[in-house]
């Protein structure tokens, strides 16, 4: 077995400077950039390569196709006093949930829940990031998009679907309970990661072309597709957002004529102080989790954990380096020298 490491640590001011770097040399605004950039920090610190510094490949390339719109900056489109619609410009999806945040805070703290929606965005990067966000203003919140058709229905082999995420982040008085999760059985991103650096892929993940199951990374972009997680029960999840970010946002269902491209989001926050008070309420949660981790384990060695546990460990851990792949490193040095 060889002993050549597939990763390398690098710090993280490095890493920073680059995002910015090939960022703005696509024309992005530099505030913008250092959002972008520490957000897939962020994503890459707490152990989720698929939407970490791998992006800002695809990022640049986006941009030169034309569709990111680099300097665009999100609008609201229109309001009442618990609804918002956000027009992303087509500009950063990152940008346009920062004021789809800014946006639901304010109005579910007034009126108890609030709702928007994000129309014309790109990519907006890992979402339990925002619900994190909202979990430390002491918002429950909920939020899911649909995107790119990567994912079969249930029986199918044909890309119907994307991997259309779902999270939740629920306050507790410590930190938070951040539940995010492809409803595929992959992120489309961790296929990414495992291609550049030639690994296979769990089975029940991926189908080839033919339908025919694959462990092969390269069977998915060959014109295969992801499967639903969790069979006919993910299917269903995976269909009611991509129902409801594609109708909701306008983005349109895959299935649509209408559907071209992006990310339909929706972002909902809820004040629990308007339905409870508040030290109730995280006195129920906070013995729930403490409850469930004491749980025994099937497995001494592996300690029940309650979702956000994992992302807590790894971020501890990456206070001043990062894991990144040499492939995706090179990579990245590579476009920046172009």
């Amino acid at each position: 077995m060889s002993d050549v490491s597939l990763d390398r640590q690098v710090s993280i001011p490095e890493v920073r400077q680059l995002g910015i770097e090939l960022l703005t040399k696509v024309g992005t605004p530099t505030e913008y950039a250092v959002i972008i950039t520490d957000s897939l920090i962020e994503a890459q610190s707490v152990g989720h390569a698929s939407h970490g510094v791998i992006r800002l490949l695809e990022y640049s390339n986006s941009v030169a196709k034309g569709s990111v719109k680099a300097n665009v900056e999100p609008v609201v489109k229109s309001a009442t006093e618990s609804a918002v619609v956000i027009d992303g410009g087509w500009g950063w999806g990152q940008i346009a949930c920062r004021l789809a945040m800014t946006e639901v805070t304010q109005r579910a703290k007034k009126t108890g829940i609030a709702v928007a929606t994000i129309q014309n965005c790109n990519h907006i990067g890992r979402l339990g990031e925002y619900v994190e966000r909202l979990a430390a203003e002491g918002l429950v919140s909920m939020m899911w998009c649909n995107g790119d058709p990567a994912v079969a229905a249930y029986g199918g082999r044909e890309r119907l679907f994307g991997t259309n995420p779902f999270a939740a982040g629920i306050p507790t008085s410590t930190e938070p309970i951040v539940i995010d999760f492809a409803t595929a059985a992959s992120a489309e991103g961790k296929l990414r990661v495992a291609r550049a650096n030639g690994q296979q892929i769990p089975p029940n993940t991926v189908i080839d072309a033919d339908g025919k199951p694959s462990t092969e990374p390269n069977d998915f972009y060959n014109g295969g597709a992801l499967l639903p997680f969790g069979g006919h029960k993910g299917y269903c999840l995976t269909l009611m957002i991509e129902l409801l970010g594609g109708g909701l946002s306008q983005i349109h269902p895959n299935v649509s004529p209408k559907y071209t491209y992006g990310w339909g989001t929706v972002l909902i926050a809820m004040d629990p102080t308007k339905l409870v008070p508040m030290d109730l309420f995280l006195e129920d949660v906070d013995h729930a989790t403490n409850v469930i981790r004491a749980t025994s384990p099937s497995d001494p060695t592996q300690p029940v954990l309650v979702p956000g546990d994992v992302e807590n460990k790894n971020r501890a851990k990456s206070k001043t380096e990062l894991t990144i792949s040499n492939a995706v490193w090179e990579s990245l040095q590579e476009l920046a020298n172009s």
